[in-house]
């Protein structure tokens, strides 16, 4: 990448951080009041600042107990300082910027994932998936998995990294001189958590079909997803977007997540008194037919490429080619 080139993509990815921050701090301006996924985050880290238990911190203040490991509270821990509203707009932006940054390295159809229900759901919830995905193109942002385990797992076997393995293994290290039994701790939020497989759910057992294709890192994307225990919610399929090896399919897949975003709201919406887990199993089928299902498909109708260009640095595909439309 040249000086020129690469000074565009930090100029773009800044403009991508600037407004996904934007469009994250307005939608908590809108009533009704709500809550972030970010914000567990924050209260365990200032309980940590403290000198208190975080996991403590978090059961005794959310309805939720505290589902990630330490190493996320410590990713998070830098922005515990801002006020709340400003933390959840930073993390948008953040997430954003990284993931633009992969884009344009990846090439393809990722940086239309941006234009994607799924990237909008997750920067408005403060999710991870987009730090997440940009680990599979930026090996250095791989110690992210670490901080959500599960989707990290299947980020890790379909794109080993040893920086990612380096950094996961400080992380851990840190965390564990910080709060050396976090561990048990964790282990005991996680036993009251309702998260699934999406292989478990109905039709969910077909994406097992992914593994005939398992040479291919997003095959295995897409089996580790389906294996590994989620709340399958539409921000979860985030790294999807790393299947389509076109616009033109990365704009197909993105059409059908606002399909799906719109039908969810429309014929599943979260009645009084019914749980966000039970919400998210009634909307599972929307998320199969029109997510998963559809990045299935693409596997098995895309050729195998007779060449890639490869980053030697980093051992990652690059663009199929240079006229990849």
């Amino acid at each position: 990448m040249t000086n020129a080139a690469g000074g565009r993509s930090v100029v773009y990815a800044a403009v991508a951080g600037i407004v996904a921050g934007a469009l994250c701090w307005a939608a908590y301006r809108l009533p009704p009041a709500s809550t972030s996924d970010l914000d567990q985050l924050l209260i365990a880290a200032r309980a940590l600042f403290a000198g208190k238990d975080p996991y403590a911190a978090v059961a005794h203040s959310q309805y939720y107990p505290l589902y990630y490991p330490l190493p996320a509270v410590l990713l998070v821990a830098p922005l515990a300082a801002l006020p709340t509203e400003w933390a959840r707009a930073v993390w948008a932006g953040i997430g954003a910027a990284v993931f633009a940054l992969a884009a344009m390295r990846y090439g393809r159809g990722l940086a239309v994932g941006m234009l994607s229900a799924s990237f909008l759901h997750a920067l408005v919830l403060n999710q991870w998936s987009p730090l997440l995905t940009a680990g599979a193109v930026l090996p250095w942002l791989g110690l992210f998995w670490v901080a959500k385990p599960s989707v990290g797992t299947a980020m890790l076997a379909a794109y080993p990294s040893r920086s990612a393995l380096w950094g996961s293994a400080l992380l851990l290290l840190a965390s564990f001189v910080v709060v050396p039994d976090w561990p048990a701790r964790w282990y005991d939020a996680l036993r009251s958590s309702q998260h699934a497989s999406p292989i478990l759910q109905p039709g969910g057992l077909i994406l097992v079909l992914a593994v005939l294709r398992w040479r291919r890192p997003e095959a295995r994307l897409l089996l580790g997803l389906a294996c590994v225990p989620q709340t399958i919610g539409l921000y979860e399929t985030v790294p999807l977007f790393l299947i389509p090896r076109t616009r033109r399919e990365a704009y197909v897949l993105a059409v059908l997540s606002y399909i799906a975003a719109f039908a969810q709201a429309t014929f599943f919406p979260r009645l009084p008194g019914m749980s966000l887990e039970q919400n998210l199993a009634n909307r599972w089928p929307v998320i199969f037919g029109l997510v998963y299902l559809p990045a299935l498909v693409l596997l098995f109708l895309q050729r195998a490429p007779a060449s890639e260009l490869v980053d030697r640095s980093t051992g990652r595909a690059g663009r199929l080619e240079q006229g990849d439309p």
